[in-house]
């Protein structure tokens, strides 16, 4: 294709402006953050890079509880259970690499796609070990809501989060102006951690409800970005807005910008960043529409697991521990940056307990068993130093994960 042709289409898919576009505003929301604090996502990054170094493979379903909070103001906006119940199956089938959309790729394609093997399910235990469905609702007296200030997570204008060690927890609210959601990087506060999406991009379908403006992207896939970016997957074209930025993936070539929904998820459209060739838009973490995106690639999924299990960790086995009495949630382990030894101190008298020590590859290293106990003291000095998480063990099921820096 000659050059000025080339240079014609690019800028035909990279508006300059975004204004009359459906956009995800996740850079925006982690801006000031990232800004503020350069080392400490370079360090997050350098971490993530050191786990990829060790090529980890695993086979095995991890299960994180989902919470979703539904903040509304007008009636069509608290959306039914059922609805969210299908919002959960296209996230399972995605997330598992089921999605029966891949057909469409070519062979060539195919071989790109990757599984994180992630299975979500409604969380049945709140914080307080008392049964939940995983949905909590709520009217607000803002009509509106947006990623300044982050007003949802609030609980004087929303739901202030349940913790974010233990459950993935998406707001759904009306968003302002062209926002489809946001999503925090993994390394951020605690207290705003999580996804917030707009209403009407819940679900697996186009309903009554949704907006004519939003059909390419109301087949529950704006969650499926958001989960992305979560798990510290960038946009293709970085997180600039000048674009040409890095996203840490070799399948996704450098990109100016978003491409929003084409027609037919064309194979042959090109970059102008200086050293892309030929895009590939049929993933999950551009714009190109319901209908083009399809898959994760393998390299997102890789960097994707490997930000869970660093960043992400006690969110791994907090699943199980959904199953426990609460008794469990005033246990205490400090300090979190330990040089020799750490505490544990145990609400009451509760036993055999085990306590495992986990590196950040998930091998065990080093397993203690206390009974009835409710002060102890973990030496920790035969250790290398690094990130490791302790987990408790009551009755053979985990009840209470923690993060340590030795």
């Amino acid at each position: 294709m000659p050059s000025s042709i080339k240079k014609i289409l690019v800028l035909v898919l990279f508006p300059l402006t975004f204004s009359s576009q459906h956009i995800c505003d996740t850079d925006k929301f982690n801006e000031n953050f990232i800004e503020n604090n350069p080392k400490h996502y370079q360090t997050i990054e350098n971490q993530i890079q050191d786990y990829l170094s060790f090529n980890p493979k695993s086979s095995q379903t991890i299960t994180i509880p989902i919470v979703f909070h539904v903040v509304w103001i007008n009636r069509i906006q608290n959306i039914p259970d059922s609805v969210i119940y299908q919002q959960v199956e296209v996230l399972n089938s995605i997330f598992s690499a089921k999605n029966s959309d891949t057909i469409n790729l070519t062979d060539t394609l195919k071989n790109w796609v990757g599984n994180f093997n992630i299975k979500f399910e409604l969380a049945h235990r709140d914080p307080y070990g008392y049964p939940t469905k995983g949905i909590n609702r709520k009217k607000t007296i803002s009509p509106h809501f947006s990623y300044w200030n982050d007003p949802v997570k609030k609980s004087h204008y929303g739901i202030a989060p349940w913790p974010t060690n233990r459950y993935l927890n998406v707001w759904i609210c009306d968003l302002t102006e062209n926002s489809m959601g946001y999503a925090q990087f993994p390394g951020g506060p605690e207290e705003t951690d999580g996804i917030v999406i707009d209403w009407q991009s819940v679900g697996n379908q186009i309903y009554p409800w949704t907006s004519s403006d939003l059909h390419e992207w109301a087949k529950g896939k704006v969650l499926v970005h958001e989960i992305g970016h979560w798990l510290n997957l960038f946009h293709p074209w970085g997180n600039t807005y000048s674009g040409c930025g890095e996203d840490y993936i070799p399948e996704t070539p450098h990109q100016k910008g978003p491409i929003y929904p084409e027609a037919n998820c064309p194979d042959t459209l090109f970059s102008e960043c200086q050293d892309s060739g030929r895009l590939f838009i049929k993933h999950y973490m551009d714009y190109a529409g319901s209908s083009c995106m399809v898959c994760f690639t393998k390299n997102q999924v890789l960097r994707g697991l490997a930000s869970l299990h660093t960043y992400r960790s006690e969110l791994i086995n907090s699943y199980q521990s959904q199953t426990i009495a609460s008794g469990f949630d005033n246990t205490k382990i400090y300090p979190t940056y330990a040089e020799e030894k750490f505490y544990i101190e145990f609400p009451e008298y509760l036993g055999s307990i085990d306590i495992l020590i986990y590196n950040l590859q998930g091998q065990l290293e080093k397993k203690l068993t206390i009974v009835d106990k409710w002060f102890f003291i973990v030496y920790i000095q035969d250790l290398s130093p690094g990130v490791y998480v302790v987990s408790i063990i009551h009755n053979e099921k985990p009840v209470f994960n923690k993060k340590i820096l030795h």
